[in-house]
């Protein structure tokens, strides 16, 4: 009698082994070290999202653990059939099945004062006492665990961690001549694996994302647009020398653009000797100037790598021009010159 699931989390490789409804004995436990299934995060938290979204099924489920206590002297509840209809419907889902073996475990060791009682005759005059008892230890497992199952803070960086308590499982080393693993157990609705992952994505400070090319969410940073999948990012791989051979001509002749205009409004203050004279308000130019630059620049490696149209640099540069020319005309004005006038004088040569 009794299940459990065994885990390990390779952190490097975004994956997590996993082996559930285990039989809780060394034999069986051991041997499922070599049947594990690998889900990696982003599958994991895929189907944690299905799972969260889709609640009729366990008010079934609650009603036919209810309605089985009062049976004769109880009954077995298959969940075959209602396993394979939420698989049918919504996908293989490692949340659904995990609670669901976890309330059955709780379910059978429960009616097990029916079926065996201690005391024969008490038990008999106790009957509705002891399945009433029985069905709020029901309700009280479905109210407490399904709300921390369903909790979206363990894939939201941003979100507080709620506060409570899972005993920590066992660790299980499966050896022999070969291999040496090492796994640990968790509790059969995965609690245990939802906060470690929950851990990992706080610390890395990963967001949900929206692949932009299978469309499918993924964990990833702020603002990534490529999934993990090895056909996603070769898809990305060609978008992105795809529009840099098709921009790269572009990004320059915007950077290009923007330099000489800049220079030309540095060539005003040059011409009237505006360093010499007043360097304080010279510098501030001159620092405001090779800001905006690098930054221009920045930016313009920035979407040559990642393969992104021009149309950021365009603005920014199309910004800069305006900041640029306002702050040159200020200068100039605050001198008395007028920036027409400015314009006509022809710098000496030297």
């Amino acid at each position: 009698m009794g299940t459990t699931t065994i885990y390990r989390i390779n952190e490097t490789d975004r994956t997590i082994d996993i082996a559930q409804s285990v039989q809780n004995d060394e034999e069986s436990i051991h041997g499922a070290v070599l049947n594990t299934h690998t889900y990696t995060f982003d599958e994991v938290m895929n189907q944690h999202k299905v799972f969260r979204e889709h609640t009729e099924p366990f008010d079934v489920f609650r009603d036919r653990l209810h309605s089985a206590l009062r049976i004769g002297r109880s009954i077995e509840v298959s969940t075959d059939d209602m396993i394979a209809r939420f698989v049918a419907e919504y996908g293989e889902n490692i949340f659904f099945r995990g609670f669901v073996a976890a309330v059955i475990d709780m379910y059978d060791s429960e009616r097990y004062q029916l079926l065996k009682p201690n005391d024969v005759v008490l038990a008999k005059l106790n009957k509705n006492k002891i399945q009433t008892g029985i069905s709020e230890r029901i309700n009280e497992f479905f109210d407490t665990q399904l709300p921390l199952l369903f909790s979206e803070a363990y894939f939201n960086h941003k979100a507080t961690m709620e506060l409570f308590m899972e005993k920590s499982g066992r660790t299980v080393i499966a050896a022999d001549d070969y291999t040496f693993n090492v796994f640990r157990e968790s509790d059969n609705c995965l609690l245990t694996i939802l906060a470690e992952i929950g851990q990992l994505v706080h610390k890395n400070k990963w967001a949900v994302c929206e692949c932009g090319f299978c469309h499918k969410l993924f964990l990833g940073t702020e603002g990534e647009v490529c999934c993990h999948s090895a056909e996603c990012i070769e898809a990305q791989k060609q978008q992105k020398e795809k529009i840099v051979e098709e921009s790269t001509q572009e990004y320059s002749a915007i950077k290009k653009d923007y330099d000489s205009f800049v220079r030309r409004y540095k060539g005003y203050l040059d011409v009237v000797e505006m360093e010499r004279f007043h360097p304080e308000d010279y510098d501030i130019f001159m620092q405001a100037k090779q800001e905006r630059m690098d930054k221009m620049a920045t930016l313009k490696k920035k979407l040559i790598r990642n393969g992104l149209p021009s149309a950021e640099l365009y603005e920014l540069g199309k910004q800069y021009k305006t900041e640029i020319k306002t702050l040159a005309e200020g200068i100039l004005d605050k001198y008395g010159f007028d920036v027409t006038a400015v314009a006509k004088i022809k710098k000496p040569r030297k």
